[in-house]
């Protein structure tokens, strides 16, 4: 089967999607024609999947630039008009421009090399993508499936004002009414999404979920220290912080001097928190918690090995449809999960998968899910079972190989459910 993909990201980029991507495509059994980025704008890791470009037939790079200029007029804009700037950069995103390009190069592979594509496959974010997809099946006329990461309206990090939220609604409703197929990654987030179209829209939508790779966790060991070692891996930001544990922790101490002086709390990752986090750092009842910076995938990955326990910190909401691709490593890792998350996804399967869960707005109930993790951790780190946590049942479901031909069976579906034929060997 030749496929045609588009995703912005893939890796040198240091982006989750980079990572869920080269999963899905890389050695994935059919014919490969990928369009991605290039770009400067985005950070780079090279240690993200470094053979995934050989692993596919095609990779063309389509450069995006993020000029000086174009940001200096976007403030001007923004100041000037929130609705023309809307337009511009919010609609979708402000990738936008990418769009003309790609486009450009799809035609031009047409023309020269003529591929016999026998699908499109779309990645979001960001959902650039999805509006490239839009136009390649007009003009192709070929089964489209759209992958979607996260939600679109929906996701509150979009923190769309009205007229943008319009715009955006207006993109997605064509999105999914035109595309043959939808993937997203939890039967959550399709009620969600599909709630508001006709229930009908609601029968091409499928569970995709993000996977882990268990050829990465090779070396996993727990730290030869007496001491627990309990880490949160991963980006504040916005209205994720870790101020619900800190504070926590910090009652916790207050209660019991004793607790957690055997443990040390690792925060992983970029944070931008302020004075506030100097202030609880300073605070003498705090146990022994330390932040560290950024680190590349690979040793993010090595981190989480080499850890007891695993933290999930996500933003307070009531309800999360969100499957952080985090949260499948911290499973790949087979250390014990504790989710400080709402109800939802995360939450909902951190349970399931055997660990331990709390709402980052129940201070009280974070207190006691903490103390009851660190119990198991100890007793755990202290035990002869060196077999990766979790339930096995759970864990085989996220494996990349098991997601990965879920992946190409939805291809085969959509493919023949347009009434085309697919060579056996892509079944």
């Amino acid at each position: 089967m030749n496929v045609l993909a588009i995703s912005f990201p893939f890796p040198p980029m240091a982006l989750p999607r980079s990572i869920q991507v080269a999963r899905l495509l890389s050695g994935l059994g059919s014919a490969v024609t990928l369009i991605c980025a290039e770009t400067d704008a985005i950070k780079l890791d090279s240690t993200i999947y470094p053979d995934a470009e050989r692993e596919i037939e095609k990779l063309v790079r389509v450069k995006f630039t993020a000029q000086l200029l174009g940001k200096q007029f976007g403030r001007v804009l923004y100041r000037l008009s929130r609705k023309r700037w809307n337009e511009r950069y919010r609609n979708p995103d402000q990738y936008r421009s990418w769009s003309t390009p790609v486009l450009e190069t799809v035609t031009g592979l047409l023309e020269i090399e003529k591929p016999r594509f026998d699908c499109i496959v779309t990645f979001g974010q960001p959902f650039t993508c999805h509006m490239i997809g839009l136009e390649l099946k007009r003009r192709l006329n070929l089964p489209w499936v759209a992958y979607f990461s996260d939600p679109w309206i929906e996701n509150q990090f979009n923190e769309y004002d009205p007229h943008a939220r319009e715009l955006n609604l207006r993109s997605e409703s064509l999105v999914l009414q035109q595309a043959d197929m939808v993937l997203m990654n939890s039967r959550e987030t399709i009620d969600l999404v599909f709630s508001k179209y006709p229930v009908e829209l609601k029968d091409k939508a499928r569970v995709l979920p993000h996977a882990f790779d268990e050829e990465l966790f090779k070396e996993v060991s727990s730290p030869a220290s007496g001491r627990l070692l309990i880490r949160h891996i991963g980006e504040f930001y916005g209205p994720r912080t870790p101020y619900p544990v800190l504070r926590a922790l910090l009652h916790g101490r207050k209660v019991d001097s004793t607790r957690y002086e055997d443990v040390t709390f690792e925060f992983i990752g970029p944070y931008d928190l302020g004075p506030e986090l100097d202030e609880i750092l300073s605070n003498p009842l705090l146990p022994d918690v330390r932040f560290g910076g950024r680190i590349s995938y690979l040793e993010s990955l090595a981190a989480m090995g080499q850890s007891d326990g695993l933290l999930l910190i996500d933003a307070p909401s009531e309800q999360s449809v969100f499957l952080p691709s985090k949260l499948i490593d911290y499973i790949g890792s087979g250390k014990p999960i504790c989710g400080i998350t709402p109800p939802g996804t995360a939450n909902s399967l951190i349970r399931e998968i055997g660990g331990l869960a709390a709402d980052p707005m129940d201070i009280e109930s974070i207190e006691k899910v903490l103390a009851d993790f660190v119990d198991q951790v100890r007793e755990r780190k202290h035990s002869a079972d060196r077999l990766p946590w979790g339930r096995p049942d759970v864990r085989s479901r996220f494996a990349r190989a098991a997601v990965q031909s879920q992946f190409s069976r939805y291809l085969v579906e959509c493919v023949r459910s347009s009434g085309r034929e697919v060579e056996p060997d892509a079944v």
